[in-house]
């Protein structure tokens, strides 16, 4: 796969791409050091990041609740397009085509000189054929504790509820140790047994002629695409709603799905070794979402 193409808002200019090996980061940057920033990841589409606007939205709200000052808007979108044209440059250069998405990294800059403001990046990269595999095929997922109950996160904003942060460890083990297991993916499920998320996607369930995720308050990530998913879903003639679900209870449902931004939409086939069922609502809803 190609590598990704990088640029990077400087202070007081615009953006500006640069090489992917050029050093960005200084040692004590509060990003490598403590993971303390946020990021969006949004799908390439013919006009641009896809959401843009949404996700701006959501990064405005994990940088509020870290006390990172973020430029404005404008350069934001600048440094995303500046990105997403020089990857799109290089493609029509070399003759290729493919999927491709975009990733706006934000920290708080360098601890020991905060005078030089926070630091901002965008890479352009290309979709994995891994992506692309489940979406043809589906996901097999394992179902692991969170270690917290549902609502064990809506009091405590100190626990990030909703921030989508540079802080990935965890979602990382928690990726690693479904594989290990053969899995594709990890469900996490509440201490006092309720589903919340995957491990870096958003679950969606079907009943009926109505499409089901689980509310935001229990400190979720809120998904920019189940947003659009469900603001648009009466065009399919079906209806939406947010509730809490039982890992038995999804096990049971006419249909399972994962989602974020660069995956679409993705069939969950199996939960713990149980056959889920397949629905035939899948291919539509891809199409919806604009990867069919």
């Amino acid at each position: 796969m190609a590598p990704p193409v990088l640029a990077v808002l400087r202070p007081g200019s615009g953006p500006e791409l640069v090489p992917l090996d050029q050093p960005l980061l200084r040692a004590d940057d509060v990003a490598a050091t403590r993971g303390d920033g946020a990021f969006e990841t949004m799908h390439i589409r013919a006009d641009g990041a896809w959401l843009l606007d949404a996700h701006l939205r959501r990064l405005a709200h994990s940088a509020a609740v870290l006390d990172l000052t973020l430029p404005a808007r404008e350069q934001l979108k600048g440094v995303v397009a500046t990105a997403i044209a020089g990857w799109q440059e290089r493609c029509a250069a070399q003759q290729r085509n493919g999927e491709a998405g975009v990733k706006l990294i934000c920290s708080g800059g360098p601890e020991y000189a905060p005078e030089l403001g926070p630091t901002i990046y965008a890479l352009a990269f290309g979709v994995s054929e891994r992506l692309l595999v489940a979406r043809r095929d589906g996901l097999a997922l394992t179902s692991l504790s969170f270690g917290y109950p549902a609502g064990g996160r809506s009091h405590a904003p100190w626990l990030l509820p909703g921030c989508k942060t540079l802080s990935y460890a965890t979602n990382m083990a928690t990726l690693r140790r479904a594989t290990l297991g053969g899995f594709d993916d990890a469900l996490l499920i509440s201490s006092d047994g309720y589903v919340l998320e995957g491990s870096t996607s958003t679950v969606v369930w079907a009943v009926g002629n109505a499409l089901h995720t689980v509310p935001t308050d229990t400190g979720i990530l809120a998904s920019v695409t189940v947003g659009y998913l469900f603001e648009n879903a009466h065009s399919l003639g079906l209806g939406t709603h947010r509730r809490m679900i039982t890992l038995p209870e999804l096990q049971r449902v006419d249909s399972v799905w994962l989602c974020s931004s660069l995956r679409g939409i993705v069939e969950v086939t199996s939960l713990d070794g149980q056959k889920l069922r397949s629905s035939h609502l899948t291919p539509q809803l891809s199409e919806l979402l604009g990867f069919g």
